[in-house]
């Protein structure tokens, strides 16, 4: 074995000078040596810096230390894994070479070979022995911190004994600390996914129920300095809510600590857990995909309406209903149909439904000619001469016959009917493509903003809604479809905002918080002035419930403050019913329903909680800072639309940056080292471009997997 080197060893008594004889012994007596400075050695740090002399290893804490580990990776660790093999006995040596490997695994591709080497295996018997525990969960916090999803799924296969260490060892406040980060670190990973998760057979075999709940508990319990321990806390039941599902609703708390979380004075950790919520009841939820049967719909409106709801109704103003609307457009648009049928004339009718169209959902529906058939005796679609059978089908001839009389201003009502036919054949894409080209010709036209509000990408959707609701040439129809439309993609836009930043005041911040206003403002709107029998009365009114538990100031336990909202609710159910069509259970309303249900038990266990949380979160900012400023919030959203051209869904200028690569370099306590431009890992040995020499990759496979991106920046 190597001599003594001088950095973090514990100094010994001169021993007297050996004749030649005893000088074959030396390696013996400086392997005794160090045995007895590790066994003397006073803390954790010491003895690591004992054994890295030992091993001759260059300095863990710098790159050039690591880049040396990497050029002899193979021969190093057989030199230690060798002296851990032969001192297994010994619980600080195997402890203090897991705290070498912690050293090492902040090199991503260190950690890698490390993990294919079973360090993990080698962690985990520490954690039961009282001498090693801190260490070895430090070791775990460090590995985990520091990324790499494989070893991060291992470690949260052995969740189940971390948790055990936190009911175990409930007076422990390292324990506390330590275990509660490595669990968030790893569950995290184990839950990640978006329709799927990314490791299906890891997560069913962690007992998340068992991890949530004790998380929770210890979380509950005071500490002194509690501020990243709730922080990790938060961070992994807001992780697993979407692909962890399940534990939640066996361990109901959970559910309210995220409603809790709604009424933090930090507004990252709002967002956090109302979008928490949400994805809670992502796969319970039901599709809201209420088709309007018009037979039916006719048919219970022959029957005597409810006197609360045609009393609602009446107050409202029958006219503006949207029953009497939709029913007045389903009159006159089978009228047209038929005409058409006797005159064959498709101009007419086609300028007759880009008349009906902008006012009800529902001025057309997809039925047809119908006859018996004398075979079957059923009925059957039958031709007429038209060239269309189905009602929908004549929207797209409609359109040709209008363009062929070159009327000026008619094309705009061409386009309206291409748009509508789209839309029912439900090509959403086709439908938003035909919208901006329309947008150039007749920039006033609401219908074209609404056709793009309906576009499931959140920005693109939120400023069509917005810049729509502006125009001269609107309908009611129209200008609620797109104000409801406002409500969700600004309320999404906000929760994704707020939820990538941790800087109050900076533009993410406002920007998110601007949003989610925009949204609140927005759903008070439509709830107080649509009409009560509207299709989305009911998802913004769960929209408004939801925000309101967010924004208000004061909110009592039983949430009365809330209860005109319950009410049209409970009318926009009872409409539904009448009309046989069922409200479905879609996932806005069931977070909704668990928001209301869970609130008071939420906040009676967990506002003390939220409170340490904010404390160390905004430190250092005062009440003035964290407050809504109105004004602020408007600027700020109308500097958004201007900033975004409303012609094809881009920003001025559009720059796409992998999130990674906006930090080449990430430093860990004074360590600094370069992330792979492609997946972001940190290491000391990654290879430059040969040709701009300003990239890093782990490998070849990294850099052809950026090369679409790079070569558009290389050097050549």
């Amino acid at each position: 074995m190597p001599a003594p080197h001088n950095r973090g060893k514990a100094k010994s008594k001169k021993s007297k000078p050996r004749n030649a004889s005893a000088s074959s012994s030396r390696p013996n007596d400086a392997d005794e040596v160090y045995m007895f400075n590790i066994d003397n050695a006073e803390g954790w740090d010491k003895v690591v810096n004992i054994l890295c002399d030992y091993f001759e290893l260059p300095d863990l804490t710098t790159r050039s230390g690591l880049k040396k580990v990497h050029t002899n990776f193979n021969t190093i660790y057989a030199r230690i894994d060798k002296f851990y093999e032969k001192n297994l006995g010994n619980v600080r040596i195997r402890g203090a070479i897991i705290g070498i490997y912690a050293k090492m695994c902040i090199d991503a591709l260190l950690r890698t070979k490390l993990f294919d080497k079973g360090i993990v295996d080698k962690i985990m018997p520490l954690l039961n022995i009282d001498e090693t525990r801190h260490l070895a969960l430090c070791a775990l916090n460090t590995i985990t911190r520091h990324g790499g999803v494989n070893i991060r799924v291992e470690i949260a296969k052995n969740g189940g004994a971390i948790a055990k260490l936190l009911r175990d060892f409930p007076d422990d406040e390292k324990i506390a600390n330590l275990g509660i980060n490595v669990l968030s670190h790893c569950i995290s990973a184990a839950v990640e996914g978006d329709e799927q998760p990314a490791h299906p057979a890891a997560l069913k075999g962690i007992d998340l129920v068992d991890i949530i709940k004790t998380t929770l508990e210890t979380a509950k319990r005071p500490h002194s300095h509690p501020g990243r321990m709730l922080g990790h806390t938060l961070e992994l039941v807001v992780k697993s809510s979407l692909h962890g599902s399940t534990a939640y609703k066996q361990y109901t708390p959970a559910i309210g600590f995220l409603v809790a979380g709604m009424r933090s004075k930090d507004w990252t950790t709002r967002a956090a857990c109302l979008d928490a919520l949400l994805r809670l009841y992502h796969f319970e939820g039901e599709e809201d995909q209420r088709h309007l049967d018009p037979i039916s719909f006719v048919n219970a409106l022959r029957r005597d309406i409810p006197k609360n709801i045609n009393d609602i109704l009446m107050n409202y103003g029958p006219l503006r209903c949207d029953t009497y609307v939709t029913v007045s457009c389903l009159s006159e648009s089978q009228k047209a149909l038929h005409e058409c049928a006797n005159t064959r004339d498709i101009y007419a009718l086609g300028l007759k439904q880009a008349d009906l169209l902008p006012k009800a959902e529902n001025a057309l529906v997809d039925g047809g000619w119908q006859a018996e058939n004398p075979n079957t005796g059923e009925l059957e679609f039958i031709d007429i001469g038209l060239p269309f059978k189905m009602w929908s089908d004549s929207l797209p001839h409609c359109a040709r016959a209008i363009r062929e009389k070159k009327k000026p201003n008619e094309e705009v009502l061409a386009d309206i009917l291409d748009i509508k036919y789209a839309i029912m054949k439900r090509r959403l894409p086709e439908a938003v493509r035909l919208a901006k080209q329309g947008i150039l010709r007749y920039p006033d036209q609401a219908y074209f903003y609404y056709a793009i509000s309906l576009s499931g990408e959140a920005v693109q959707g939120l400023r069509a809604a917005k810049q729509g609701m502006k125009c001269k040439t609107i309908t009611p129809f129209v200008k609620y479809q797109m104000m409801h439309r406002a409500v969700t993609h600004a309320g999404e836009m906000g929760m994704r905002l707020l939820q990538e930043t941790e800087e109050v005041g900076n533009k993410k911040w406002e920007e998110g918080i601007a949003f989610l206003t925009s949204a609140f403002d927005d759903a008070k709107r439509f709830v107080r002035e649509a009409p009560p029998d509207n299709r989305y009365m009911k998802n913004v009114s769960y929209w408004l419930v939801l925000l309101t538990i967010l924004f208000a100031e004061d909110l009592n336990a039983d949430l009365r403050e809330l209860n005109p909202t319950f009410e049209r609710l409970k009318i926009a159910d009872q409409y539904n019913e009448f009309i046989g069509i069922p409200s479905p259970k879609t996932y806005l309303r069931l977070a909704q329903q668990a928001a209301v249900k869970y609130y008071a038990s939420g906040m009676r266990e967990f506002s003390r909680v939220f409170a340490e949380l904010d404390k160390s979160r905004l430190e250092g900012y005062d009440e003035a800072e964290l407050k809504i400023n109105a004004e602020k919030v408007e600027d700020n959203l109308a500097t958004w639309l201007d900033e975004i051209r409303l012609d094809d869904g881009t920003t001025e200028p559009t720059t796409q940056i992998r999130a990674h690569t906006n930090r080449p370099k990430v430093v860990f306590d004074n360590l600094t080292l370069y992330r792979c431009s492609w997946c972001g890992n940190p290491s000391a040995a990654l290879k430059k471009c040969s040709k701009c020499e300003k990239t890093r990759y782990c490998d070849s496979g990294c850099q052809r997997l950026h090369w679409s991106e790079h070569k558009k920046t290389c050097v050549q």
